[in-house]
């Protein structure tokens, strides 16, 4: 079941506030900073996608990279074997292999579920772009917020 797309919220400004109206009819008043606070969980959440980016390409990088320290095992198995050299060497390779493979696939399985969340982060920031972007652009239009938007902010 797909949630309802958000719709986005009107809003006014004037000497009292940001008057915002929902879409279903109800109305609020907002501070400056509870107008930046709304700027800052869209910033924040963008950046905790950013994150996660950055982190799904690390597991990504450490998947690779185990399963060429997994290959190269073999390799050194096949080697040790061939030159008829003790079992117990070719034991060890044999568990390093397979805490390599283990590594891997818990790499994997992290990649996914990150890669999960930054979907999550990235989703509700752009929603909350979209429900309060009205806001923001009510705050910015607005003739009692010129010169600076940042004279609204800090007069509240």
């Amino acid at each position: 079941m797909q949630p309802n797309p958000p719709v986005p919220h009107t809003a006014t400004v004037d000497d009292k506030g940001v008057h915002v109206t929902t879409a279903t009819g109800r109305n609020r008043t907002y501070s400056g900073s509870e107008v930046m606070t709304l700027t800052q969980v869209i910033d924040l959440a963008e950046g905790a996608a950013t994150l996660c980016q950055s982190s799904t390409d690390t597991c990504l990088e450490l998947v690779d990279e185990s399963s060429q320290l997994a290959t190269d095992c073999d390799v050194l198995i096949a080697e040790i074997t061939a030159k008829g050299v003790g079992d117990n060497l070719i034991g060890k390779c044999e568990h390093l292999k397979e805490q390599l493979d283990l590594q891997a696939a818990a790499a994997q399985k992290l990649h996914d579920q990150i890669q999960g969340g930054e979907e999550a982060c990235r989703t509700a920031s752009a929603n909350a772009e979209v429900r309060h972007g009205g806001i923001f652009r009510a705050v910015a239009d607005s003739p009692l917020t010129k010169p600076a938007e940042r004279d609204f902010y800090n007069a509240r």
